[in-house]
């Protein structure tokens, strides 16, 4: 069923064909902070969420000709998780917004005049020179940190914006970041979701797989 989604006034309205979504979701969405760290359990829709901002976006007749990167820690990680999986790329992001695509660069060209992209984060050096207006950084914690450090000086000169996504590896860099959107700074803010709590994950599955996984 198709669901209309109320966004903030500067956001045009838009229809999401097929893709209901859920209150963690809603609350970043409406949420303007310029950078955000995502530390949600697997399965929560963290970057079919990244994607929705990316479409909002497209959408919005006062944001064109805009560049947006999907990061991962490597390009062929990528290609499988958004790519090629069919609840992804093409199921979020409507249709009707989409002028041409091309997988030999995973691109999407938006009517727009925008463009979304994916990129890999194992040669770090290839992000040089770019100008992405909107950068999510998926995996975070099992990719190169010098990702975020080439990317950073174009996001604060273009006025732009970074979501940070995936599940601390002890900690590392998004800890760190979780912690710094948890400290009240004016430019982060961090949402933590559990499987106890996002209602995504069936109850009696989750007793199950306590029983069988470690806790960590």
């Amino acid at each position: 069923e198709n669901m209309e989604v109320q966004l903030p006034s500067e956001l045009s309205e838009i229809t999401y064909p097929s893709q209901d979504l859920m209150p963690h979701q809603l609350t970043v969405l409406r949420d303007q902070t310029k950078f955000k760290v995502l530390v949600w359990h697997r399965r929560s829709r963290k970057t079919s969420t990244l994607l929705e901002k990316m479409a909002l976006e497209a959408h919005n007749p006062h944001l064109k000709n805009k560049v947006y990167w999907i990061v991962y820690p490597t390009y062929a990680e990528a290609k499988e998780a958004i790519w090629k999986d069919p609840s992804m790329f093409f199921r979020v992001i409507p249709r009707e917004l989409i002028a041409r695509q091309n997988e030999v660069e995973l691109t999407v060209y938006l009517h727009s005049g925008s463009i979304i992209c994916l990129k890999g984060a194992d040669q770090p050096e290839t992000l040089r020179g770019a100008g992405p207006y909107g950068i999510g950084f998926d995996e975070f914690d099992t990719m190169k940190y010098a990702a975020w450090q080439i990317t950073e000086p174009i996001i604060r000169a273009n006025g732009g914006w970074a979501w940070f996504l995936g599940t601390p590896r002890g900690k590392r860099s998004l800890y760190k970041l979780y912690n710094r959107g948890q400290s009240g700074h004016r430019e982060w803010k961090s949402w933590l979701l559990k499987a106890s709590n996002s209602g995504i994950i069936q109850a009696d599955q989750l007793v199950e797989a306590k029983s069988s996984m470690s806790q960590a």
